[in-house]
């Protein structure tokens, strides 16, 4: 076994096939989209309960969120377990949760993996919204070339909706419709 001194966000870290950590919960987020970059078989880590709530939100309720579509394209993902606060000493102020990640090869096909993840993180930035005003409301990030012709273009029934209601699929579908349009 090898000790690594560092930022765990700034190194790289070496082969290996499993990790279990109680992650520093202030960079759940960075940590993890970073070790799904790699390949593994099995994650088991400790998250802040709520984060780990809304990594495995389903669908039109309050705690789906881009973290959910962004895990579920990368892995399967499921809380084994609630770790109360006072289990720990000193007792943080928050509740725990141990999570079991699989890292799996996505379950539906993007045309361009780094566009669809800007494309979910910029929609639901403006969850609140249908998609059609979050998608030409947050152009400046997506900068899809004569965007209102573009969203004319898409399926009016997902247009209506919100991020929030939208399955990862249905989001894979238009931000793939939307960059085949931008692509021509």
């Amino acid at each position: 076994m090898e000790i690594i001194a560092g930022d765990a966000l700034k190194v790289e870290f070496p082969e290996f096939d499993k990790v279990v950590s109680n992650l520093p919960y202030s960079i759940s987020s960075e940590i993890t989209f970073k070790l799904l970059r790699y390949k593994f078989k099995l994650g088991i880590l400790m998250y802040q309960y709520e984060f780990a709530v809304r990594m495995v939100s389903p669908p039109d309720c309050k705690d789906y969120s881009r973290l959910t579509v962004d895990t579920y394209y990368f892995a399967d993902a499921s809380i084994l377990m609630k770790v109360p606060k006072d289990v720990f000493q000193p007792a943080p102020e928050v509740d725990s949760a141990v999570v079991k990640l699989i890292p799996r090869p996505a379950p539906f096909e993007v045309r361009d993996e780094a566009f669809f993840l800007e494309f979910v993180t910029a929609v639901f930035g403006q969850r609140r919204k249908k998609l059609r005003n979050s998608i030409l409301n947050t152009n400046h990030v997506l900068k899809i070339p004569e965007i209102k012709e573009v969203v004319n273009q898409l399926p009016e029934d997902l247009m209506n909706k919100r991020a929030e209601n939208l399955t990862p699929e249905e989001l894979a579908l238009v931000a793939n419709m939307i960059f085949d349009l931008k692509s021509r």
